[in-house]
């Protein structure tokens, strides 16, 4: 589809800047022009005009948001280092160290063109955050960079459109609502759904053009009646700008009310700009008493902003002639912050402090979680959904609020207040009642966090939690967690070798130790544990080296009595239980893995020459493990319950059961029961075969 294609010349550019930049800045904005007209001498774009129109395009991007003098200058620039012979140098030369800055930011976004390799895409994520953490402008100019592009698609196939407007809605739209881009984030919305959904677009274009033209008389008549009681009331400078709702803005309500085009009540909007706060409410009650409201559809986002710091307040009016009109009643520097977002901070200094402090924090946020993330994709999936928040506002006991985004739970309130209190959250109340940790949160409640020292992160929390400061700090503690465990098990380890070749370790002095360690190329006994507990380090080699490498033989037995809170698992292929002739393979990522001597993966272990240790194996009597068992029946009603009932009796629980069909006349049952040792194992398998219709029980 053929998208609109202005060329916006230098004169344009000059012209809007003069409305706001001294002369002297507009010639320095002109001669960054010539250097990159020189520059991007002969290139030229697909749709075949001359490359520099583009620089130009996206410098009037932020003109229109009156974005300083560096960032207009930069985003002349901005491809300069990355497409031509212009050097940072040349640039830090002739405009200053701030320019070629933000240009050297945007240039080290090479490749910010996310295609199907998700982990490079997640990769070039982590780069445009560390460009933003270094100058919150480098974001502003690639998302006008990102407009520019979505508005000159027209020159490309069909493919390659759509994946660009995939990327943008999945990505740059989401972070220019996040800072508040409103201008810019309505544009990237209505190009994407115009190329995503063409043929919904123009049914509900023609629509809306339609119904807009059939009732422009009244939608005037009620803007002309809210303006004149207004000034009647003693408020003579009010400003009222009425607008009809975007087909993108309309489809995502029908999509997600799933409503049809004529349930859609508020299609028209008229915003009301006021002074300040107080003439705010005293507006709305002049306009509540012109036109009855449509209940449940206020909202004061004054009292509680949005998360990206939008306020205004909302309304939704009965028109005359059935027609229904939202309202939306800010200050005018609610309107310019709204408006222009984080943009707001180089330009207009009373919403400065504001509007930094919600981007840095909003930004802070995601170093945190890059901190904390495994991987990039990790790092990248975890921050869309910080990109698609609805709010929540809840209250703690003594009245502060608490800002959510949609679906939080429990938890993710714990951990928005501290991390130390949804470290430790044991239960909580919700206006007073005891409820799970897993409950979602809804606006209005006041929530009570109970906690315990005792009490602290599982993985299963992962799937409670919605918000990224909760997920990243879950995660950095069962990290921290498992490398306790892995320092355990390479010190158990270690300690019993010791104790196989009869060495006491209290006979062995600091200085071997420390000649050991320094050998072993490690940071700290802790860290030589932790890398014999991941393999990193033979337990033999340790043993050689803290003995002088005068050991008569090497280790190949370990007792192991307990395996709580080691990094010790059970092989799943086998399911090892006590009384079985295992062995442990130190793996580099789990620690020890137990599998039944008779195991074939123990065995291509073995061959991949993996450290594996016979291990004689005694556990704690409270401990239980799984068995996997196989019961051959007769094919008749009745065995499931009775084979069921059997075990139960038995104190035995059943944590997986699977039927297969062997024949007309036996079925198989695969059952996965928790034991604490082979004897148990022994008394299931007796207590099994007294049933009449079971013809075999094996260990599988």
């Amino acid at each position: 589809m053929k998208l609109p294609d202005k060329r916006i010349l230098i004169s344009e550019l000059c012209n809007t800047l003069e409305n706001y930049m001294s002369k002297k800045q507009v010639e320095g904005v002109y001669q960054a022009y010539i250097v990159a007209a020189t520059a991007h001498n002969g290139q030229y774009r697909q749709s075949g005009e001359a490359y520099v129109f583009h620089p130009i395009s996206v410098a009037m991007i932020l003109a229109e948001l009156k974005l300083d003098y560096c960032c207009i200058v930069a985003a002349i620039l901005h491809d300069c280092i990355e497409d031509t012979s212009v050097t940072y140098e040349q640039i830090k030369r002739d405009f200053g160290d701030e320019i070629a800055h933000i240009v050297e930011g945007l240039s080290k976004l090479t490749g910010f063109e996310f295609h199907s390799n998700t982990d490079k895409q997640a990769q070039n994520f982590r780069k445009l955050l560390l460009a933003m953490s270094g100058d919150m402008r480098v974001i502003v100019i690639k998302l006008a960079d990102r407009l520019h592009n979505m508005q000159t698609l027209g020159s490309m196939n069909r493919d390659k459109q759509l994946r660009i407007a995939k990327e943008t809605v999945e990505i740059h739209a989401p972070i220019a609502r996040r800072l508040d881009l409103n201008s810019i984030r309505v544009k990237l919305d209505n190009l994407c759904f115009a190329i995503i959904y063409p043929f919904r677009n123009r049914v509900l274009v023609s629509q809306i053009k339609k119904q807009c033209g059939n009732r422009k008389k009244i939608i005037n008549h009620i803007e002309n009646e809210i303006k004149s009681r207004l000034n009647q009331e003693g408020l003579p400078n009010v400003e009222i700008n009425g607008r009809r709702k975007q087909p993108c803005s309309i489809y995502r309500k029908m999509k997600i009310k799933h409503l049809k085009f004529s349930q859609v009540l508020d299609m028209y909007a008229l915003r009301v700009i006021v002074a300040d706060v107080a003439q705010c409410y005293q507006s709305l009650g002049i306009i509540h008493n012109l036109y009855k409201p449509l209940p449940g559809k206020f909202k004061d986002y004054i009292a509680l902003p949005k998360s990206n710091g939008y306020q205004s307040l909302h309304t939704v009016l009965f028109g005359s002639n059935k027609i229904f009109i939202e309202v939306q009643i800010r200050s005018s520097d609610m309107h310019f912050i709204s408006e222009y977002g984080i943009a707001a901070h180089w330009y207009y200094k009373s919403g400065s402090n504001h509007k930094s402090a919600l981007a840095n924090n909003w930004l802070g946020s995601l170093l945190d979680i890059q901190q904390n993330s495994g991987t990039s994709i990790e790092f990248l999936e975890e921050t869309k959904a910080d990109l698609f928040p609805s709010e929540v506002f809840v209250f703690t006991p003594e009245g502060d609020i608490i800002q959510l985004p949609y679906k939080s739970t429990v938890l993710d309130f714990a951990y928005m207040v501290h991390t130390s209190i949804g470290n430790h959250t044991l239960r909580a109340k919700i206006d007073q009642v005891v409820t799970p940790i897993s409950t979602e949160l809804k606006s209005g409640q006041t929530i009570e966090i109970i906690t315990d020292d005792k009490a602290t992160p599982r993985s299963s929390w992962l799937q409670i939690v919605v918000t990224i400061k909760a997920r990243s700090s879950i995660k950095a503690y069962l990290k921290n967690e498992s490398a306790s465990e892995l320092i355990q098990l390479g010190e158990y380890l270690l300690t019993n070798a010791l104790d196989y070749q009869n060495i006491d370790t209290d006979n062995i002095d600091e200085v071997q130790w420390i000649k050991c360690i320094k050998a072993l190329h490690c940071n700290s006994k802790e860290d030589m544990y932790m890398k014999i507990g991941l393999s990193e380090i033979l337990v033999s080699v340790a043993l050689n080296k803290l003995q002088g490498d005068n050991i008569k033989n090497t280790i190949q037995k370990i007792s192991i009595y307990k395996t709580q809170g080691k990094a010790i698992s059970f092989a799943s292929c086998c399911h090892p239980i006590p009384g079985d002739k295992v062995a442990g393979v130190l793996t580099t990522s789990k620690g020890m893995v137990v599998h039944r001597l008779i195991c074939a993966n123990l065995a291509r272990a073995k061959s991949k020459n993996a450290q594996w240790l016979n291990i004689d194996w005694q556990a704690n009597e409270d401990e239980e493990f799984k068995a996997m068992i196989d019961v051959d029946v007769a094919n008749q009603r009745g065995t499931l319950a009775s084979i069921t009932s059997v075990i139960s009796k038995m104190k035995i629980n059943i944590e997986f059961l699977e039927i297969q069909e062997k024949n007309n006349t036996i079925k198989s049952l695969n059952i996965v029961i928790s034991v604490a040792n082979f004897s148990q194992l022994n008394q299931v398998f007796v207590q099994l075969k007294t049933l009449k219709f079971v013809r075999e029980v094996s260990r599988m």
